[in-house]
């Protein structure tokens, strides 16, 4: 008896929770702007002795020009730190590198032609200019051209 009753208190509670709307729903924006907003290039280590990951962001000086959708910048390697010594800054390249990049809500980034995949370290920007394809919300998508013209250690 005790079974059944739970039984049907659960088929209830299934009846009571589904629902039948299918009008009236509020549509939800679709955006439209596909733009690279920010980008920031960072040097990740494995710190034996704090047996953990870490993380300097370096220098960047950029321009973003929305017009012609290209980014200009200059990296600058920070100075050696306690935890960010000598022997770990000399090791910083254009060819040890992640990039992170802010973009317009919804908008999806993917590399163009031999650009370095976002996310994945380290990534390779000896070449210095990069072209990446940001994809809006509602499908319009451009090609954002990033040039490093310097890089200072």
């Amino acid at each position: 008896m005790k079974a059944l009753y739970n039984y049907l208190v659960l088929l209830l509670l299934i009846v009571i929770n589904t629902s039948c709307l299918k009008a009236g729903l509020d549509d939800l924006e679709t955006y439209n702007q596909n733009d690279i907003t920010n980008i920031r290039f960072e040097y990740r280590w494995w710190d034996e002795s704090g047996k953990r990951l870490r993380v300097i962001e370096m220098g960047t000086e950029k321009t973003i020009d929305n017009n012609a959708k290209e980014i200009v910048c200059s990296i600058k390697v920070p100075d050696a730190t306690q935890t960010f010594t000598t022997e770990i800054r000399n090791q910083v390249s254009l060819s040890t590198l992640a990039i992170n990049v802010d973009a317009s809500s919804s908008a999806r980034i993917s590399p163009v032609g031999g650009a370095p995949a976002m996310g994945t370290f380290p990534s390779d920007f000896s070449a210095k200019e990069f072209v990446y394809k940001v994809t809006a919300g509602n499908g319009d998508d451009a090609n954002w051209t990033i040039r490093i013209t310097n890089f200072v250690k």
